[in-house]
């Protein structure tokens, strides 16, 4: 029974990833001269990346306001940095984007483990 919860956990995620490329091809199509802001929408693609694992992998804490508020103040920090370098930064080639999300993943996993489980607002 699991392994069809997953099944249609992946076919969701597979949905959504399609509609938002097939949106972003439509739109530049539609919209050829338009400043596509590459860098907002690399942070952007990258932010649901890892957020979005990270918010699949503590399923169980989903009935937590203290989880929400941990994935918040994540959020928060993650987007401040990020925006404070590209700032500064003109060209940040998506490379880089693998590397800080593999980091950023081993960083926040057990932070929030850590932080939910010990909660006594955690399920």
């Amino acid at each position: 029974m699991k392994s069809w919860k997953r099944l249609g956990d992946l076919l969701l995620e597979v949905v959504i990833a399609v509609v938002v490329v097939t949106a972003g091809i439509i739109y530049v199509v539609e919209h050829p001269t338009a400043d596509q802001h590459w860098d907002i929408i690399a942070l952007l693609g990258n932010t649901a990346i890892v957020f979005g694992f990270l918010i699949s992998w503590f399923r169980d804490a989903w009935k937590s306001l203290f989880f929400w508020s941990v994935i918040v103040l994540l959020l928060l920090g993650h987007m401040a940095l990020y925006l404070l370098v590209l700032h500064h930064i003109q060209e940040w080639p998506l490379t880089y984007y693998v590397l800080f999300n593999t980091g950023e993943l081993v960083l926040f996993t057990p932070i929030i483990r850590k932080l939910v489980s010990k909660h006594p607002d955690n399920p």
